[in-house]
C-alpha cells in the first residue's frame, strides 16, 4: 500500500458562552515582575498547576497586576481575537489555562510560581490517513479478523449480545454526521471545540468514519453503544494543543457529573511530544475514564509522539489484515511501533460511514482507524462484564489478545519493544 497521506491539524476550540474564572483578588503585586504587556512578540501557552489555590492565585495575579482577562469558554482561545484573554480550562482535579505570553513571562516568571507543573508552548498536531473514496458494500476483513484467534478468514463476525449497549464512547475528532443511518440514533452532540466551528457536525469524514467503526450497525465493533461528538478539529482539519486539552476537560467534567460512569475517549489524533496533552489525558484515566489514541502513521517510535507516548492510555498500533493471509498479519507499513504501543488493531483499507449522506461509506487506512476498533471492543466488555480500571481493562486487552501473529517485517525495527498483540473481542 503506498504512503500517501492526508494530514489534518488540530487548532481550535467552539465558543457558546464566556464565564469570569474564579481568581484571587488578594494578590499583590511585586515590581520585579517581568511585564507581561511587554512589546516583545507573545506566543501561546499552555500552564498546567498543582492545585485550584495556585491555579486561582495566577489567574488574580495576571488580572491584577497585568490586566488579563480572565474567562472560561468553550471557544477557543485563537477565536477570541484578544491576546490580553486568558482562558481557565480547568475541572476538578486538573488545573491549567492557556493565554498569550513573551518567552520570557512564561518560561521564567510564570514557570517559577508556585504550583507550576507545565510550561509549554502551545503546537500543532494531526491525523495522518490515506486520502478516502466512497465504496460499494464489501465484506469487512477487520471486523472478522478481531473475533477469531485463527489467520484464516471465516466471514463471520460474533460478538456479545450486549453489543456495548450503555457505554459512552466520546469520539475527539472533526465531528460526527449524527443523522448517518449506521448510528440508529446513537450518535450524539457532545460539543464543538475548534476555531470557527458553528457545531459539531461533521465537514471532514473521518470523524464520522472512525465513530462508525466503533458503533455503526454494519461496521461497528460495539453496535449499541453510543457515541458522542467532541469537535476539536475544523471541517478543514485543523485544531491545537489547547483545544484538544479544552475537549478532555469537557469530557472529565461530564464523567464527574453523570451518574453512567461507563466512559470511554476514542482519539484518532496525535503530533509531537508535549507534556501539556499527555497530563490532561492522564487526568481523565486517573478519573476511570478509558482513553484510547492512535500511535502515528510515521513508522516511528510511538513514544516520540503525543497522547501516544501517554502510558496511562491505550495506545493502538495498526496491522493489513488481508483474505490471503494463513499464517501472519503484517504491520501497516505506516503504523508506529514500540514499547509505548499496548495492542494492534486492523488498519489499512477499513470501510465504514461516510458524512456524503446518510448512506455514505467511505474507506480509509491509518491507525486513526486501529483506534475505534479497541474502543469498541472496551465497550464490549464493560457491557458483557462491567467496567474496570483503565489498567485491568489494558491487562485485559492483552489477555484476550491474540499472540504472535504480526509479522513486523514490513517496517524496519517494529519488532524491537513492540507487543505481538493483535486485537480480539470477548466470547459472546
Amino acid at each position: 500500500m503506498g504512503s500517501l497521506k492526508y494530514f489534518i491539524y488540530i487548532s481550535a476550540l467552539t465558543y457558546l458562552f464566556t464565564l469570569v474564572a474564579a481568581v484571587d483578588p488578594t494578590t499583590k503585586c511585586e515590581n520585579s515582575e517581568s511585564s507581561i504587556n511587554s512589546n516583545e512578540q507573545r506566543a501561546l501557552y499552555n500552564i498546567i498547576v498543582n492545585s485550584v489555590e495556585n491555579k486561582n492565585s495566577q489567574l488574580g495575579w495576571l488580572n491584577n497586576c497585568h490586566n488579563r482577562n480572565i474567562g472560561i469558554s468553550t471557544e477557543s482561545i485563537r477565536s477570541v481575537k484578544d491576546t490580553n484573554y486568558v482562558k481557565d480550562f480547568s475541572v476538578n482535579g486538573f488545573y491549567g489555562y492557556s493565554g498569550w505570553f513573551t518567552e520570557d513571562m512564561a518560561t521564567i516568571t510564570i514557570k517559577n510560581k508556585d504550583g507550576t507543573l507545565v510550561v509549554e508552548k502551545d503546537g500543532i498536531m494531526k491525523i495522518n490517513y490515506v486520502v478516502p473514496r466512497t465504496i460499494q458494500p464489501n465484506p469487512e476483513p477487520g471486523l472478522d479478523r478481531i473475533d477469531q484467534a485463527k489467520v484464516t478468514l471465516d466471514k463471520k463476525f460474533a460478538f456479545p449480545d450486549s453489543a456495548g449497549q450503555g457505554v459512552n464512547v466520546f469520539i475527539l475528532d472533526t465531528g460526527i454526521r449524527k443523522t448517518h443511518k449506521e448510528f440508529e440514533g446513537r450518535a450524539k452532540s457532545g460539543g464543538h471545540f475548534c476555531d470557527g466551528c458553528k457545531s459539531d457536525d461533521d465537514g471532514d469524514g473521518h470523524g464520522t468514519q472512525v465513530a462508525g467503526i466503533v458503533a455503526g450497525k454494519t461496521f461497528g465493533v460495539s453496535k449499541k453503544s453510543t457515541v458522542i461528538a467532541i469537535k476539536v478539529l475544523d471541517d478543514n482539519g485543523q485544531g491545537s494543543v489547547t483545544d484538544v486539552i479544552s475537549g478532555l476537560t469537557s469530557v472529565l467534567e461530564r464523567h464527574q457529573n453523570a451518574t453512567n460512569k461507563y466512559t470511554v475517549v476514542s482519539m484518532s489524533l496525535g503530533g509531537p511530544k508535549t507534556v501539556a496533552l499527555n497530563a490532561a489525558v492522564k487526568a481523565l484515566t486517573d478519573a476511570g475514564i478509558h482513553v484510547v489514541v492512535a500511535a502515528g502513521n510515521d513508522h516511528d517510535d510511538a513514544c516520540n509522539s503525543s497522547p501516544s507516548s501517554e502510558l496511562s492510555a491505550i495506545t493502538v498500533g495498526a496491522v493489513d489484515i488481508e483474505p490471503t493471509d494463513t499464517k501472519t498479519n503484517g504491520i501497516a507499513e505506516f503504523s508506529n511501533f514500540g514499547k509505548c504501543v499496548d495492542i494492534f488493531a486492523p488498519g489499512v483499507n477499513i470501510k465504514s460511514a461516510g458524512n456524503a449522506n446518510d448512506n455514505a461509506t467511505l474507506i480509509i487506512s491509518g491507525t486513526s482507524q486501529a483506534t475505534p476498533h479497541v474502543s469498541g471492543t472496551i465497550a464490549l466488555i464493560i457491557a458483557k462484564e462491567g467496567n474496570k480500571s483503565p489498567a485491568d481493562m489494558a491487562a485485559a486487552l492483552k489477555s484476550l489478545s491474540t499472540k504472535n501473529v504480526i509479522d513486523f517485517s514490513p517496517v524496519a525495527g517494529a519488532d524491537k519493544h513492540s507487543p505481538n498483540n493483535l486485537l480480539r473481542v470477548p466470547v459472546p
